[in-house]
Parts: C-alpha cells; structure tokens; sequence
C-alpha cells in the first residue's frame, strides 16, 4: 500500500493511494499534545511505502552561478554558497541547470532549503525511527514545487519557460520554470479568507515578480504566465491578465493531463509515478535506508544460509538413499550368486562319480570370472593379431572360456565337440584349463577391401593357432566380425586325457 504524508503549517495530512484514486486517511494537528503518540499508532505494524512532501511558504529558493570545475570541487562550492544564504535551514538541495545562452562562464546552480521548525522535525523524527522499525519505506523528502516540476518536464504542450501560477491552502504559489526545470519558487501568503479579498495582493505581487527575473538573468523579456486552478477559481484569476505585460493562458486543471480536483492532488499523483523528483538531503532518513538496507541484506544472508543447508542436507539423504538401494541390489546379487554355488555344489554331490574338490573349484572360477576382465594372455593373442595387420583397427573384443559342462562332460569334451589341432605356439594362447571362445570386431583405417582383409586375418590365424576362425563382413559398416577359438595347450590335454 503506497501513502503520501504531507507536512504543512497545521500539521500532518495522510493520503492513499489506491486503484480507483487518492483518499485522505488522516489529518494529525501539529499542536495536538498527542499528535507522536497517534501517529506511532497508526504506523504500528504495518508497513507502507511512502513519500513525504513539504508544503510550506518558507521554502526558499536561489539561482548561484558557479565556474567550471571538477565535481568534487563544485560540490564544496555549492556546500559554501548553502551555508551562506541558508544559515538556519534544517534541509538543503543543490541541482545543476541547464546552461542557456547567458551562462557560457558559468553554470547556473539551483540552492534549496526549508526552515529548521518543529513542524517538520516532530514528524521526521517519527517517520525516521518507523522507518529504522521496518513498518515503512520512506526513501526521500521532496517539496511541491520539485513534484510540479515533476510533472511540468512531461508537458510537451505547454511552453519550456514560463510562470506558472496555482493556489493552495497557504495562498498563491508563483513557480517560474527555465527550460522546464525549476529555477525559483515563492508563496505568497493568504492575508484573507477569499480569493477576491486576496486578488489585490496576488496582482501587486505578480507584477513585482515579472519585474525581478529580468534582473536575476533568467529571462530576457516577459515570460509567458500560466495559471493553473479549477474552473472556479479561474474566473477571478481573469482580473490578473491587465496587470501583466506578457502572453497568460488560464489552464482548467481538471482538464490538464495527470490533474484532478486541486493542485495539491496532481502533486500526490506525482509523488509515486515514475521518475525520482528533485528532494532534499535528510540525514535521519538515509540513516533509516542505510539501516533497512542492512537488516534486509541479513536477511538474505540468513535465509540463503538455510537454503544451502537445506540443500546440502537433502543431497545429503538422497546420495544416502542411493547407497541403500545399491547395497541392496549388492546383497541380492550375493545370495544370487551363494544359492547358485549351493545348487551346484548339491547337484554334484548327488551325481556318482562326484567332481573332486579341485573340479568342483574350477567350477566356481568359471563361474565368478565368465565374462569378466580379458586375461593377459586374449589381449597378447589380438595384439599380435593386429601387429599383422596395421591397417585394422579394433573396435570390441568379447571372449569366454568354456566350461567342461559345456562340452557335456566334467573335465572333458563332449563326442561331438571339434578336435582343436595344436600348434608349437599353442601354449602360448589359452588361459587355465579351458578353450577360450572371442568374438572381434575390426574396422579397416585405409582402402583395404573387406574380403581381402578378412582372408588375410584367417590365413595368419590358421598358420599361428590352427584352430576354427570364421569370418563376416557386415555389409552397412563395412566391419569385420572374427569368431575364433584359442585352443588348450598341448600339455595341459594330454593331463586331461583319460
């Protein structure tokens, strides 16, 4: 929910803006003896944004122009020239203006200020320590004229130097705008109850006003004077028009873009639309910024702290439930493996003739080592193999020993089994005590035909082994696929034979 506080003479006005417009919530009066006690209330945990604004006929405003030179410099210059003109003001301001014609051996320099009174004070000092408490956002302390020039520099219709005229509840407020920017303001303050009764004044000091920017170089010849009120009003503010010299266009504000029933309802319209407004430095509120911005970056450190907590502690319970699951399919794999073994070891108990325990143990290796790791003596076998044939490269090799139950019986061929011829290199090309089955699987690196290659590789596997080989291409990939058999060592038959 977005609020605006205005701080005039009386007191204290609250407003909200909501979607359907602008409501005031509450007025505090400043001589109210429990005007801290019901504004602290209202504040009271709830947190608002909010802009405070300044209405007041003290605000003061003087053009300095300053030499060129470096920012850090002018910025010591513009602190000297506030000290001087502004000895007892509570807030200050100082904006750079555009540079005109007049201004080629300076720059024209906007000094601000507000008067150090307890009416503006009291009302800082309790929106400063809500702000510090969380219960609202207060970013700045801007003025009516910087939110009219606010919403001057958007009016393309009107003129970029003019004098604008609006009244408000203190009296008229005279605001002249230099190439849309602000360059002065002044109130000049209801002496009586009615506008007619007030109209002399405003024209006497209107033509004082025309007759005094000549003389401060801000304009050469009269400007253009806008006045801006509602319909009513403007048919008195007519009467100005003999008094001045210069173009006057009379402005209905309801009928002005972003206007509504009274000035002070465009100001507030401005005090949340887009854009920051020209303000003045308050040291209580930036401490409050200052202090919020910290509370909320520990805030985020806190909460980003438990979210990587949280984090590290759920990849901590998933990574834990993944181990649980493995050991599991581990154990089941075990008892796989231990009920096999049993079941062996039963079924050879049973048969006559009964393995020895040395058989039943070469069993147990088939058994564990099938399909594992290529022994040393398969990758000696295709290396040399392929040290015959450079331009071959392989791609898979699978191999597997065969079992004695296998061949039909226990430590011996079955009848039908094919007698694997030895060679003298034999020894040198089998593992344990069983003929090894591999299956590989080439690629051709150069223009080496297919069958070419294949009757090469099976010419050398039968000079070196002796043993069955046979060859396919396959046709898509143009590989090589090698079904062979590495025989049992001489030695190792003839124990074997009965």
């Amino acid at each position: 929910m977005k609020h605006s506080f205005v701080i005039n003479s009386q007191g204290l006005d609250i407003w909200r803006h909501t979607a359907n417009g602008i409501e005031h919530v509450s007025k505090i009066n400043a001589d109210d003896k429990g005007a801290r006690i019901k504004l602290q209330g209202w504040l009271a945990n709830v947190r608002r944004s909010s802009v405070l604004i300044a209405d007041l006929a003290d605000e003061r405003h003087v053009i300095e122009r300053l030499p060129h030179t470096s920012r850090t410099d002018r910025l010591q210059l513009a602190k000297r020239k506030l000290a001087q003109h502004f000895q007892d003001a509570a807030f200050t301001s100082a904006t750079l203006l555009p540079v005109g014609p007049e201004d080629s051996l300076a720059k024209p320099m906007l000094l601000s200020a507000l008067p150090r009174s307890p009416s503006i004070t009291l009302w800082l000092d309790i929106l400063s320590e809500a702000s510090m408490q969380g219960q609202i956002d207060a970013p700045l302390l801007t003025s009516v004229p910087f939110l009219l020039e606010h919403w001057y520099r958007r009016q393309r219709a009107l003129p970029p130097q003019s004098l604008l005229l609006t009244l408000g509840t203190g009296g008229m407020r005279q605001i002249f705008f230099r190439q849309r920017r602000l360059a002065f303001s002044r109130v000049i303050t209801a002496r009586a109850a009615s506008l007619a009764e007030n109209l002399p004044v405003y024209r006497e000091e209107l033509m004082q006003t025309l007759a005094w920017l000549p003389s401060q170089r801000l304009v050469e010849g009269p400007p253009p004077v806008l006045v801006l009120a509602t319909e009513t009003d403007l048919q008195l503010l007519r009467e100005l028009a003999p008094a001045t010299n210069s173009a006057m266009d009379f402005i209905d504000i309801a009928r002005c873009p972003g206007g509504g029933t009274d000035v002070l309802s465009l100001v507030l319209r401005e005090a949340h639309s887009r854009g920051t407004p020209g303000h003045y430095e308050c040291h209580s509120l930036r401490r409050a910024r200052q202090f919020s911005a910290a509370r909320r970056a520990t805030w985020i450190i806190t909460v980003a702290t438990l979210v990587a907590g949280l984090t590290k502690t759920t990849a901590a319970l998933i990574d834990a439930s993944h181990l649980r699951q493995e050991a599991g399919l581990l154990v089941t794999e075990q008892q796989k493996h231990q009920t096999e073994l049993e079941k062996l070891n039963a079924e050879a108990l049973d048969e006559p003739g009964a393995d020895t325990p040395d058989d039943w143990l070469d069993k147990a290796e088939d058994l564990a080592q099938d399909q594992g790791i290529a022994p040393v003596v398969i990758l000696q076998t295709v290396a040399g193999l392929l040290d015959k044939a450079p331009w071959a490269r392989l791609e898979s090799l699978v191999w597997k020993k065969q079992t004695a139950w296998e061949n039909g019986e226990s430590g011996s061929p079955a009848k039908d089994e094919p007698q694997i011829p030895q060679t003298a290199n034999a020894k040198h090309a089998s593992i344990g005590t069983r003929p090894i089955s591999i299956e590989l699987e080439i690629s051709l690196t150069r223009n080496e035909p297919p069958q070419a290659a294949a009757d090469k590789l099976v010419s050398f596997w039968q000079q070196q082994y002796g043993s069955p080989i046979k060859a396919h291409i396959d046709s898509g990939t143009a590989h090589l696929r090698l079904d062979a058999t590495l025989p049992l060592p001489e030695q190792e038959r003839r124990e074997k034979a009965p």
